[in-house]
């Protein structure tokens, strides 16, 4: 299972919330509690990790995520397009 699938599995149970000033978007697992085990800050996202599970998403900048989402499916596209 490649990686925007196993992120869209773990988001389906997840709380979402939405910051009206700055328009960050925040998914929180809803019953995981406490201090991450891994924390990834990549471009324009901050993704934290209790174990394999994702604890948290933090999308500051969306088009960071789009990037990272669509690396698989650019894989695939025919030479030219």
């Amino acid at each position: 299972m490649d990686f925007p699938t196993k992120l869209s599995a773990q988001l389906k149970g997840m709380e979402l919330r939405l910051d009206p000033e700055s328009g960050a978007i925040l998914y929180r697992h809803p019953s995981l509690r406490g201090i991450p085990d891994l924390v990834v800050e990549c471009d324009g996202y901050t993704m934290e990790f209790i174990g394999p599970t994702l604890l948290c998403l933090d999308i500051q900048d969306p088009s960071g995520m789009a990037r990272l989402l669509a690396e698989p499916v650019k894989g695939k596209l025919p030479i030219g397009v």
